[in-house]
């Protein structure tokens, strides 16, 4: 439900899809907070070509259900908190999908999972929190379409430098994983709003942050930060910035009230 709320949230920056249902296209978020939400197949399948949003967490799958691909008009589908390991080469037909919830599906080979993902035109908003990811492969930069990526409570310790291709990207969550460094093509998410770094390893932030002129909310909260580049003064539009829980950034505290004077800082 978190991603839901935060699509609808931003649903004014998320691109927009003016096509009609009755021709079986894509639906914009206000169009689609007011379609039936699925909870079962057995629901969901003598409707099948007017299910747009279906919700099959907790329901122990150990692969990716068949059914699933009946619905050809399914734009929002949550199988968190299961046990999926592969997603099936018939993702490719459903080529409507826009948010796709996969956390909490710890035993996830998220190579192939992304790979598989990749070839789905129009998804923008993906959640794989809570899935043990250690290593975050290369081929995240082929998520190009990506408007959301939850990445939240894994065990990420590097962020490879294909994720500067997400140049479409608003909202970004990694906290709670083991990052100890970002890629300096960080800088290139020139699109983002939010970036929630909370609760990993991080012992500097690189300049290029200061590339990020639409970013409104950044959380560093709980890291091993010492200082905070210069260049942090161009984040004109920044709102919200948490440092909580990194101590040696005391002496930094005026330095970023007199670079951000208009942002509202929390130590």
């Amino acid at each position: 439900m978190r991603y839901i709320k935060q699509i609808l949230l931003f649903s004014v920056f998320l691109a927009p899809h003016l096509t009609t249902k009755a021709q079986g296209k894509l639906l914009s978020v206000d169009e689609l907070s007011l379609q039936t939400t699925y909870t079962s197949l057995e629901e969901a399948l003598p409707d099948s070509q007017n299910v747009y949003i279906l919700f099959l967490s907790n329901r122990g799958y150990t692969s990716f259900p068949k059914e699933v691909f009946k619905f050809k008009n399914l734009q929002y589908l949550s199988l968190d908190n299961n046990s999926i390991e592969y997603m099936p080469d018939e993702i490719e037909l459903l080529q409507n999908l826009q948010y796709l919830d996969l956390s909490n599906n710890p035993r996830i080979y998220i190579r192939q999972t992304i790979k598989k993902l990749s070839k789905l035109n129009n998804l923008n908003s993906l959640a794989l929190a809570g899935n043990k990811i250690i290593k975050l492969p290369k081929e995240v930069g082929n998520l190009i379409g990506l408007q959301l990526l939850g990445l939240e409570n894994n065990d990420i310790y590097k962020i490879p430098p294909e994720i500067g291709n997400l140049k479409g990207l608003r909202i970004l969550f990694l906290a709670d994983n083991k990052i100890t460094q970002l890629p300096k093509e960080i800088g290139e998410l020139r699109n983002i709003q939010q970036l929630d770094l909370a609760n990993n390893r991080l012992t500097e932030i690189p300049e290029e942050i200061g590339q990020l002129l639409f970013l409104q909310e950044l959380d560093l909260s709980q890291n091993q930060l010492n200082k905070l580049p210069y260049h942090i003064l161009k984040l004109r539009k920044l709102q919200k910035m948490d440092l909580r829980g990194n101590p040696e950034l005391k002496d930094e505290k005026f330095k970023v009230k007199t670079l951000l004077p208009n942002a509202k800082v929390r130590f």
